[in-house]
């Protein structure tokens, strides 16, 4: 099977407005709760995907002097990680592929990826890259979703159409909504060390929670190519993606709003000799 060129992966979320403030809201205390007692002064961190650097930024605080590199696909999301980088010394960003980092093997102490290889056609190849990236003994750690998880009250035939028609696009777009119960599998076919499997899960119960996370995906929805691909597809027309909006809104403020999802976290280090890897590095 011919490898998938990065330009012809498709994310699934895009970098709409609304997603990009969503994602911002990220940290590391949260985001990263699993690798962050492996950090040390001094580490160099590379986050794979790092969108608007929330994530980075934290990470940057807990290795400094040590340097974290962001890496994005997206050069719009990556002006706003640089806008709100400040003036940490030891942060930078870079646009680039996970299928072919442009770094030196055995780069880095830490690479990191929050969301990321749910939204990929061979994520096996992305894991192994990131691996080349990595020196021996250093942490690989990767969290992501599990949309088969999703449970909410009270039930809405517009949501739950929603959901059906967001994971079928999702996976016609190449990736994979429930990467979460993937990952010890990939971990473990790309052999590697001392792995720790983890979950943990987002859950929205109070009606400041129910309305940001409902009213963010509404405006997603009608912003992003979450919907418009659904329509390109023949998934939905733009009166179901208006009629889900409306729903995901009206929900959001019931008294008795709630949802939840389930996050996996994988957390492991590079052994030695671990090969083969693809890609040759391209120099810091």
């Amino acid at each position: 099977m011919p490898k998938i060129a990065p330009q012809d992966e498709k994310y699934t979320h895009g970098h709409a407005p609304a997603t990009i403030r969503q994602h911002a809201q990220r940290t590391a205390e949260e985001a990263a709760a699993f690798v962050l007692p492996e950090l040390r002064p001094g580490m160099r961190v590379l986050d794979v995907g790092c969108g608007p650097g929330s994530i980075t930024r934290g990470l940057a605080r807990y290795v400094a002097p040590g340097q974290v590199i962001g890496l994005d696909a997206s050069a719009d999301v990556l002006e706003s990680a640089r806008t709100d980088a400040g003036d940490a010394a030891n942060l930078r960003y870079e646009q680039g592929s996970v299928y072919a980092l442009p770094f030196d093997d055995a780069s880095f102490d830490v690479v990191y990826a929050h969301q990321v290889l749910q939204h990929l056609a061979e994520p096996s190849r992305a894991l192994a890259e990131m691996l080349r990236g990595l020196r021996v003994g250093g942490w690989i750690a990767v969290r992501d979703v599990d949309w088969g998880t999703v449970a909410y009250w009270p039930i809405d035939p517009w949501i739950d159409r929603f959901i059906a028609m967001h994971l079928r696009t999702w996976r016609r777009n190449g990736g994979d909504p429930w990467m979460g119960r993937r990952l010890r599998s990939l971990f473990s076919c790309a052999g590697v060390g001392e792995l720790r499997i983890s979950a943990s899960t987002w859950c929205y119960a109070t009606p400041q929670e129910t309305i940001a996370w409902g009213d963010a995906y509404a405006d997603r929805l009608l912003t992003s190519p979450m919907g418009a691909r659904a329509v390109e597809y023949g998934f939905a027309s733009q009166e179901d993606l208006e009629a889900m909006a409306d729903a995901l809104r009206s929900w959001a403020r019931k008294g008795d709003a709630f949802w939840t999802f389930v996050h996996v976290a994988a957390l492991g280090v590079r052994k030695r000799g671990q090969a083969p890897f693809s890609h040759a590095g391209k120099g810091a």
